[in-house]
């Protein structure tokens, strides 16, 4: 009698199927593999995974460098962990240096850098140890910079909360071990004076974005003789947090030629006087075609943007609105001076305008007091035809205005395009769009005003 051969339990479809095992490879396979190969899988990683780079840090001395290079792109240090990063320098296993990008120091103030130096994972927040190595807090000393400048891929400083200010030798270590920074970021921070501070600025030749928040100077007298030396060539962006601003776009104005590449300017604050407004406007008219991105807290009446013929995007952030009529507030907060801004506007290559309208109440559309044919009419102006994103920060509004510029533009967008990218000459961009001035925008609301006054 033959003997039964047992059979297989049938399997479940439900049943979790168990992984296939991970077989490492062996070393003499893994030692065949470029080591270019293990770099990209560890750039890959970096990404999404910082566990697993941090594993793959300790795995052989051939992966730490590359493993460092994506843990520590940028680095925090202020009174609780200063001295001790000055230790961890001084270990010969140190390889941190390798990695860094970009360094923020900032005082004894819980508000530091706005950056990505949040995100360093060097050191505990409860660590006490003083910013500088012989004890003195909310100092910036030059020893610390002096060790910095061995870094060899640091292109980015971030000064914050100093109360001390930068002194003479640390301005001097920051001139002489830095000459190579790209990026320079100041916030609450003090100079002996303005002098000073622009031979300073003029001393980094290769800097090419420069941010000034709450910067002081004990004194704002302009030297009698100016440097000789020139402001940096290859300066891009510019970011202005100041109250007062005056002297700084003053000094900025005088030496406008020497600013070739400055295409990005953002200033904001809520505390400009008269004379600051002037000297904003000044600034901005010599700069002239040269802004590409320009960012105001709102539009200045000073402020004439028909001389920003190559403008791409304008910001305004903080509009308080005043849809009242017969409101005593100014008349760029109000419908009839987001009219004059748009009116201003004579750039054929905008294509981005975004407004930030505050107001106290959840106002309608109908609220608001815009008149939406005029507003039609407005954008239905030539400048706008490469126009691609115009927004009040207001549901409501935005939607009209989204149809408005797809009812407008929508089906000659892509014919317009061509044709507005051959008008670089100044003869074809007079032809493809009227310029106004701010005076010539006046004097048409003017009329406009006194024609309703005089109609029964």
């Amino acid at each position: 009698m033959p003997v039964p051969t047992p059979t297989e339990p049938p399997r479940s479809i439900l049943r979790r199927r168990q992984p296939p095992p991970i077989t490492p490879l062996s070393l003499e396979i893994s030692r065949r593999m470029p080591s270019e190969v293990f770099d990209i899988i560890i750039e890959r990683i970096a990404r999404f995974d910082v566990p697993t780079l941090r594993a793959c840090s300790l795995v052989c001395k051939a992966w730490l460098p590359v493993s460092r290079h994506h843990l520590f792109p940028a680095i925090s240090l202020g009174p609780k962990n200063a001295k001790r990063f000055l230790r961890l320098l001084d270990s010969p296993h140190c390889t941190i240096s390798n990695g860094v990008h970009h360094v923020s120091i900032h005082g004894d103030s819980d508000a530091i850098s706005h950056r990505a130096s949040r995100g360093s994972r060097i050191y505990p927040p409860d660590t006490d140890v003083s910013l500088s190595a012989g004890g003195t807090p909310s100092s910036c000393d030059e020893t610390l910079l002096r060790r910095l400048a061995s870094f060899p891929l640091l292109t980015s400083l971030s000064f914050s909360w100093l109360r001390t200010g930068l002194t003479p030798s640390t301005t001097a270590a920051l001139i002489h071990g830095f000459a190579g920074l790209t990026a320079l970021e100041l916030r609450t921070c003090t100079f002996p004076s303005f002098d000073k501070f622009t031979n300073m600025i003029c001393a980094l030749q290769n800097l090419r974005r420069i941010v000034l928040a709450d910067v002081t100077w004990v004194d704002l007298a302009l030297p009698e003789s100016p440097t000789r030396q020139s402001l940096p060539p290859r300066l891009e962006s510019l970011d202005l947090y100041l109250s007062p601003i005056g002297h700084v776009c003053t000094w900025l104005a005088t030496r406008s030629d020497e600013l070739e590449n400055l295409s990005t300017i953002n200033m904001c604050s809520a505390f400009w006087e008269d004379i600051d407004a002037i000297s904003i406007a000044w600034m901005l008219r010599r700069l002239g075609p040269k802004i590409k991105h320009l960012g105001l807290p709102w539009h200045l009446p000073e402020i004439d943007l028909s001389h920003h013929t190559e403008l791409r995007t304008l910001r305004i952030s903080h509009l308080w609105f005043k849809p009242v009529l017969d409101s005593p507030a100014e008349e760029c907060f109000t419908a009839r001076g987001i009219e004059k801004t748009l009116l201003q506007l004579s750039s054929p290559q905008i294509r981005s305008i975004e407004i930030r309208v505050l107001t106290l109440f959840q106002l309608k559309s109908s609220e608001l007091g815009f008149d939406w044919e005029k507003m039609k009419r407005i954008l239905s102006r030539k400048c706008f035809a490469q126009l691609q994103v115009l927004t009040f920060g207001l549901p409501a509004c935005d939607k009209r205005l989204k149809m408005m510029l797809r009812n407008v533009w929508g089906g000659a967008r892509e014919a317009t395009e061509d044709d507005d990218s051959r008008r670089h000459s100044r003869s074809s961009r007079r032809s493809g769009s009227r310029r106004l001035t701010r005076l010539q925008v006046d004097e048409v609301f003017a009329g406009k005003a006194k024609n309703e006054t005089d109609s029964p």
